[in-house]
């Protein structure tokens, strides 16, 4: 009876140690994530290339650059007024001789 009783605690010991590992892998992914932006891609080579940053204090900034023609066009999008607005182009060709 002593072994079984051995036997049944270690398991439980084990069963702890276990949950313990899960709980913690969980939360840790989910703090490396909260910060990180994830990107997808299509097969093959893609077109575009969209980046986003902080523009002033109240915009946001939508850089979408289109690596065949080697182009950038720039965003702005407005928080307070939900509005997006196009703010010009670029050459990458001819800006970075």
């Amino acid at each position: 009876m002593k072994i079984k009783a051995v036997v049944i605690a270690l398991l439980l010991v084990v069963n702890v140690v276990l949950l313990a590992a899960v709980i913690l892998s969980v939360q840790e992914d989910r703090t490396a994530q909260a910060g990180t932006a994830m990107a997808q891609s299509m097969p093959g080579s893609p077109k575009y290339l969209m980046v986003t940053g902080r523009y002033r204090t109240t915009e946001e900034a939508l850089y979408v650059v289109n690596l065949e023609r080697r182009m950038l066009a720039v965003f702005t999008f407005h928080a307070a007024k939900r509005r997006l607005n196009y703010s010009g182009r670029a050459s990458l060709t001819a800006d970075f001789r």
